[in-house]
């Protein structure tokens, strides 16, 4: 388990993350928005009082429509402690076996990192986005406490005064709660914890005690009078629910938001518990490639990737990526093609899953999730438009995440964008590449001279 300090440090050290003043004008949502339209690194806010420190981008990542060696999955993967250079697959087996569920509980208890504070909501100085009035908080996790054990939940919301937050919280917790439960709220938490509650949420399995869960294990917890929350949390709130239950109006989201049904709960703070310079992670919510949208990118393909292959049981399928490029509304598949017919099949099974997308995209089992540009490619090269394109009947129902549908329901689309089994090699275009189009000689030379031509990477060859 990697707490959250110590992976930022990571990030630090390996120039992945740039420290800088908490600005006053532009806000850091702005900037921290920019950076990540910039495909820059994370970003650490430093407090100019005595608020808490601001991270940003920590869970996020870059584009893939650029060559890079960084990708999308690379700052979580770290935070789960998976590898420095963690490959996609291992990021997703991670989250499955974390959000797993185990028979035998084994938490670890551990003493509380943060201590309590005569400091009120209002003086940690928490974001203030450019168009709202209150401070947000974002990127939290939410737990309740009953006999059976504690149950986690992604949260995030605002802070109303120095006494009440207002938040979003999934309705699968929210229903368990009554006036004057407690609800604990923690910021600044392990990635493989804040990870897992969004892999449960938006697979509808909130309703299992995190003691029984594969995280339960990893992370060690401290109790609270919400339950228990990471030992190593930056900053711990505890709160009950508010008696009064005021209507509100709609609020900027969460990406997890979209796919699960959230309600606005009131909540009152009865205690605050900070570390000593504690810093917090924050995404400026709907930007492109922002934590938010990727926390939930890789819990959706998580998911995706466990089902279709335990469906068949031989495991065909190498990956699932849904870009954050598509924002969630374009699945790609990388698969063995088990015989004809195969791909259809697989397609309609993802479907059947996930009211996510409403694209299907697959590609052969070498292609590599870091090249989404040769995937791409695939989609040109091997997908006629008047064979290997499929629309369904335009009366399927709607994907939630495309941001052009506008009723109840829409066609699909999968794109068979693999050889067909039944074709003989020889019909079959082999790849271009330097291996296959220059001699043997002209590529040593290259390779000989590679730095002398002013290249700092080694070279691809592949």
């Amino acid at each position: 388990m990697t707490a959250f300090r110590t992976h930022l440090e990571f990030l630090h050290r390996t120039d992945d993350c740039q420290r800088l003043e908490r600005p006053d004008s532009p806000s850091p949502q702005v900037v921290a928005a920019e950076a990540m339209r910039a495909n820059g690194p994370a970003l650490e806010f430093t407090p100019a009082g005595g608020g808490v420190g601001l991270a940003s981008g920590v869970y996020g990542g870059v584009d893939q429509l650029e060559r890079r060696n960084r990708y999308p999955w690379t700052r979580l993967g770290i935070g789960l402690g998976v590898d420095r250079d963690p490959a996609y697959v291992d990021v997703l087996e991670e989250l499955i076996e974390l959000g797993g569920r185990v028979d035998d509980r084994d938490v670890t208890y551990v003493p509380r990192a943060a201590s309590a504070t005569d400091r009120g909501l209002r003086d940690l100085e928490l974001p203030t986005p450019p168009d709202e009035a209150w401070p947000r908080f974002t990127l939290g996790l939410c737990s309740i406490g009953s006999d059976d054990g504690s149950y986690w939940g992604p949260i995030h919301g605002t802070v109303l005064d120095g006494d009440t937050v207002r938040a979003r919280v999934p309705e699968a917790l929210s229903g368990q709660l009554r006036r004057g439960d407690a609800v604990t709220i923690a910021l600044g938490v392990p990635a493989a914890a804040l990870a897992t509650t969004h892999l449960l949420a938006v697979t509808d399995r909130l309703s299992t005690p995190i003691e029984a869960r594969g995280v339960g294990s990893t992370v060690p917890v401290v109790p609270t009078a919400g339950g228990v929350v990471p030992g190593s949390s930056e900053v711990v709130l505890e709160t009950t629910v508010a008696a009064r239950q005021p209507e509100t109006r709609s609020e900027k989201r969460e990406f997890w938001e979209r796919l699960v049904d959230a309600t606005t709960l009131t909540l009152d703070v009865r205690h605050v518990f900070t570390r000593e310079d504690p810093v917090v992670p924050f995404t400026p919510l709907g930007t492109p490639l922002s934590d938010d949208l990727g926390l939930t990118a890789l819990a959706i393909a998580a998911r995706l990737y466990e089902r279709v292959n335990g469906y068949w049981g031989v495991s065909p399928v190498e990956w699932v990526l849904l870009p954050a490029e598509g924002r969630l509304g374009i699945c790609l598949v990388a698969t063995e093609v088990l015989y004809p017919g195969f791909e259809w099949q697989l397609a309609n099974l993802l479907f059947s899953l996930s009211r996510c997308f409403d694209t299907v995209v697959v590609v052969d089992a070498e292609a590599s999730p870091r090249a989404l540009g040769r995937v791409l490619g695939d989609l040109w090269v091997k997908a006629h438009p008047s064979r290997d394109w499929l629309f369904s009947e335009p009366n399927a129902p709607a994907a939630r995440m495309p941001t052009y549908s506008r009723d109840d329901t829409g066609a699909r689309l999968y794109v068979d964008a693999t050889w067909d089994p039944r074709w003989k090699p020889e019909f079959v275009a082999p790849r271009v590449s330097v291996t296959d189009s220059f001699p043997p000689e002209i590529r040593d030379a290259v390779l000989e001279s590679w730095t002398d031509l002013g290249f700092e990477d080694e070279p691809d060859v592949a």
